[in-house]
């Protein structure tokens, strides 16, 4: 063999293994690209409803603080869709404490701003609430008004689901020592009736309390 056909050859050689690295790069580029897009696609799917059109409506008593002085907290029967995941059921109950209840003559929401930022609920019953900042940085303070949101917190959501025994609140992804500067929040905490108006009225909250049915 000649050395010129020697060198043809190998110069093919050459050229065959750097188109196909090349090829290579290129197919391992574009599926980069579409795994990117897919992932993006994901998380945006993750924006799920809290329910179903097909879920079934129950009424559940939720706890707003009050914002006259006779009693801590009031009492509001409402409605959430019982969502097969209890974590959209406790999303639910929270949506309704930051908006409201419509009726700021004996009720209030909770501190303006606030963002409800993650739900986690462990096998023991304990709800993890993670909160934005918003919630301990617009609080008025004083140790009444921080007892009632909290409890509004505690309350609806233990005193509503099954599987939440104990409430711990977050904010901003850590724990906080108090709300504002009274309320602990180190400790999970347990319903407490004994602020609202169930404890004065021993009954169903009436229509002056903001009752629905």
């Amino acid at each position: 063999m000649t050395r010129p056909i020697v060198i043809s050859l190998v110069f093919m050689v050459i050229l065959t293994i750097a188109s196909a690295v090349y090829l290579l790069d290129v197919t391992q580029m574009v599926q980069s690209i579409a795994e990117i897009d897919e992932e993006e696609t994901s998380f945006e799917d993750l924006d799920e409803p809290l329910f179903e059109a097909t879920d079934p409506p129950i009424e559940i008593r939720m706890f707003f603080p009050a914002s006259n002085n006779d009693v801590l907290i009031r009492t509001r029967t409402m409605t959430i869709f019982e969502s097969e995941k209890i974590e959209n059921q406790a999303r639910q109950i929270i949506d309704l404490l930051i908006t409201g209840p419509g009726n700021s003559n004996l009720f209030a929401q909770l501190p303006p701003g606030t963002r409800l930022n993650e739900i986690i609920i462990s096998e023991d019953g304990i709800a993890y609430i993670d909160f934005s900042g918003a919630l301990s940085d617009n609080h008025p303070g004083g140790v009444l008004p921080e007892q009632a949101t909290v409890y509004s917190i505690v309350n609806s959501l233990a005193y509503n689901l099954d599987g939440i025994d104990q409430v711990k609140i977050l904010i901003g992804g850590v724990e906080k020592e108090t709300l504002a500067g009274h309320c602990l929040l180190l400790l999970p905490l347990e319903t407490d009736l004994s602020i609202t108006d169930i404890a004065f009225q021993g009954a169903e909250p009436t229509e002056a309390a903001g009752q629905t049915r």
